[in-house]
C-alpha cells in the first residue's frame, strides 16, 4: 500500500547496483525513522538528517534526490505500520458489543496512536508536502484502504445486529470518512484536535457510518 502511494507522489531514490550505495540509502532511512519518531516536524530537514546519519549535505542530495523523499517514505511506511496495528486490535473487538461501542473504541485507539506515536505535526508535514506532488487527492488518501478488510470483518462477525452490511465499494468510502473525522482536525491544526470534544464528535459520526439505519 505505501509503496504504491509513494510512487504516485514521486518518491524515489537514486538507483544503484552498488552495495555501498544501497547500504547508504538504508542508513539514511534508519536515520529518518529516528528523526520522525521525535514527533516534531521542525526536525525534518537536511541538516538534521546529516547530523543524525553522519552523511554530508551533498551526499544526501546525491543519494535521495530531494531530501524530503526520505521523510515522506518513512512517514508513509510508519503510518501503514500503525494503521495495521490498530486494525489488528480492532479485529479482536468483542462481537457482542454494538457498532456505537466499536466506534468509540476505534476513535480512541486511532487518536491515541496519532498523539503518542505518529505526532500531529508529522501528519501535517506529510499532507502539506504530498499535496504539491499529486494531481488528485485520491493519491494521498489511498492509505485509508488499509482498514477496509477490518470494517468488513468486524461488521460481518458482529452478533448484535447493529452493524450495517458493506460492499467493498461502500467500505472504501466509509474508510475515507472515518479518517476524515479522526485525522482532519490534526491535519488542519485545530486546537480541539485530540480533545474530548473531538473524540465525542468523531465517535458519533463513525457510529452513524457503521450502524444500521434507524
Amino acid at each position: 500500500m505505501s509503496e504504491n502511494s509513494l510512487k504516485k507522489i514521486g518518491v524515489k531514490f537514486a538507483e544503484s547496483k552498488q552495495s555501498r550505495s544501497q547500504e547508504a540509502v538504508k542508513n539514511l532511512i534508519e536515520a529518518a525513522e529516528r528523526i520522525v519518531e521525535s514527533g516534531d516536524s521542525s526536525n525534518l530537514n537536511a541538516r538534521q538528517l546529516s547530523k543524525v546519519s553522519g552523511y554530508s549535505l551533498g551526499s544526501l542530495v546525491q543519494r535521495l534526490g530531494k531530501v524530503e523523499n526520505v521523510f515522506l517514505h518513512t512517514i508513509a511506511y510508519g503510518r501503514e505500520k500503525h494503521i495495521k496495528a490498530c486494525c489488528t486490535q480492532a479485529e479482536t473487538f468483542d462481537v457482542n458489543k454494538t457498532a456505537t461501542e466499536f466506534a468509540e473504541y476505534m476513535v480512541s485507539l486511532s487518536i491515541d496512536t496519532i498523539n503518542n506515536i505518529v505526532g500531529p505535526s508529522i501528519v501535517r508535514y506529510y499532507e502539506s508536502r504530498a499535496l504539491g506532488r499529486v494531481s488528485t487527492l485520491a493519491d494521498i488518501h489511498a492509505y485509508t484502504d488499509e482498514i477496509i478488510p477490518t470494517i468488513i470483518k468486524v461488521s460481518t462477525s458482529n452478533k448484535t445486529g447493529t452493524f450495517r452490511e458493506f460492499s467493498l465499494y461502500e467500505a472504501k468510502y466509509v474508510a475515507r470518512a472515518i479518517f476524515l473525522f479522526i485525522e482532519r482536525p490534526f491535519a488542519e491544526n485545530d486546537p480541539l484536535a485530540g480533545s474530548d470534544d473531538h473524540r465525542r464528535m468523531a465517535s458519533r459520526q463513525v457510529a452513524s457510518l457503521l450502524s444500521v439505519d434507524k
